[in-house]
């Protein structure tokens, strides 16, 4: 199956949720007949949390149609309405999966969530080394250039490419938008630097080294 499971945001700190039209497509059901079934359960739906739509156009090229109205469900909602679906063979088999992504995508932001705030402790440390190995280099502006630096090797985009990419307001953070794998790769790197610094590596080396060169250190 594709996915099932969406994020309400890019950052770690977002929500999952699935759709009226995913249920639909993976119950065999037409798309009014569970936006019927959520209105006629609304309040209880409401219950378990706060119950948001969008209103989606009509697909590009498209002869005519309506918007269309999508409400979107948290796992607590979601559970509930695939509860009051017959069990068909195809039914069974979405419940399982739409669990499972649920548990999933919970799961990589809570790790992502950790991750974030490891990384947070380890700021001022990289802070410190910055700090000081530019006592001797007296670059304008060295710690962002080691951060972008930092994303550009975990990401392949410059901060400013990947916020965008992320559609992230200019002030977030990179870190808390990467997912499980890239902040990993990032801490491993941040870590090298740090080290790199200590042994007063120019800009140009650790940036090599980083990008797969080989390090010449003079002892």
């Amino acid at each position: 199956m594709k996915e099932l499971v969406f994020k309400t945001t890019a950052l770690s700190t977002a929500e999952p949720y699935t759709t009226s039209e995913v249920i639909a497509e993976y119950s065999e059901n037409e798309h009014k007949s569970i936006r019927k079934l959520i209105e006629t359960h609304k309040t209880t739906l409401e219950r378990l949390g706060v119950l948001t739509f969008e209103i989606a156009k009509p697909p590009k090229n498209s002869k005519g149609g309506r918007p269309r109205k999508i409400y979107h469900l948290n796992e607590q909602q979601a559970t509930f309405l695939i509860t009051l679906l017959k069990n068909t063979p195809n039914v069974v088999a979405f419940k399982f999966e739409l669990t499972r992504q649920f548990y999933a995508t919970r799961n990589e932001l809570k790790k992502r969530h950790s991750l974030r705030l490891e990384d947070k402790s380890k700021r001022k440390t990289l802070t410190d080394a910055v700090k000081e190995w530019n006592l001797k280099e007296n670059y304008p502006h060295p710690y962002s250039m080691f951060t972008n630096l930092l994303c550009k090797v975990t990401t392949g985009k410059s901060c400013k490419q990947f916020k965008a990419s992320c559609k992230a307001d200019k002030k977030t953070p990179i870190t808390e938008l990467m997912n499980v794998n890239q902040l990993e790769k990032y801490q491993g790197l941040e870590n090298k630097i740090i080290a790199l610094l200590s042994l007063n590596m120019d800009y140009q080396q650790i940036k090599a080294y980083l990008n797969g060169g080989t390090l010449q250190v003079t002892i």
